[in-house]
């Protein structure tokens, strides 16, 4: 959890830091070295698929790509999507297979323009933070959200516009200053 522990206490940049330290012992260091997996020693011996040092891995899907379970509707009934960008990194996807079917973010950041979106299984929800600087600064599908049945803003909230959905594909941009 240390990871997802410094990124929750507002040390999101120091997490991304430490995950991409390309010395050993380091993450960035595995994948200097054309790891996939993670290795049961830092220097590679023993096992190269150990789920030891696994408990890092979740970081990129929680906090960097930003897809979590809502611990109050376990189960993917209501994913949380809280994409939260760090360092240099430019683009983040991940996917998982509910038991509802298929659940997705990806994003992508361009100079001014923050690009994501995500997939909600049939008869789950979703809660969405985009980070904007103020609602108005959000489209969804091509629209602006005031204007969307299916998007719902509930609040601006450090950073970021929050809105929930239905199940379905969404496609949100947001303009970033």
């Amino acid at each position: 959890f240390f990871f997802e522990v410094l990124s929750d206490n507002g040390l999101h940049e120091l997490a991304y830091t430490v995950m991409n330290q390309r010395t050993q012992p380091g993450y960035g260091w595995w994948i200097e070295q054309g790891a996939t997996t993670t290795w049961e020693e830092w220097d590679g011996k023993g096992s190269r698929n150990h789920p030891m040092f696994g408990g890092g891995i979740t970081w990129f899907y929680r906090k960097l790509a930003g897809m979590n379970t809502d611990p109050d509707r376990p189960g993917y009934r209501h994913i949380v999507f809280r994409p939260q960008p760090a360092g240099d990194i430019t683009f983040a996807s991940y996917s998982n297979l509910t038991p509802y079917g298929p659940a997705a973010i990806n994003w992508k950041k361009e100079t001014g323009i923050f690009l994501m979106d995500i997939s909600v299984p049939v008869g789950c929800t979703a809660t969405v933070y985009i980070p904007a600087s103020k609602a108005d600064d959000v489209m969804g599908n091509g629209m602006k959200l005031k204007r969307s049945k299916d998007i719902a803003f509930q609040c601006m909230e450090d950073g970021y516009a929050v809105y929930n959905v239905s199940s379905g594909n969404y496609k949100f941009k947001s303009y970033l200053l």
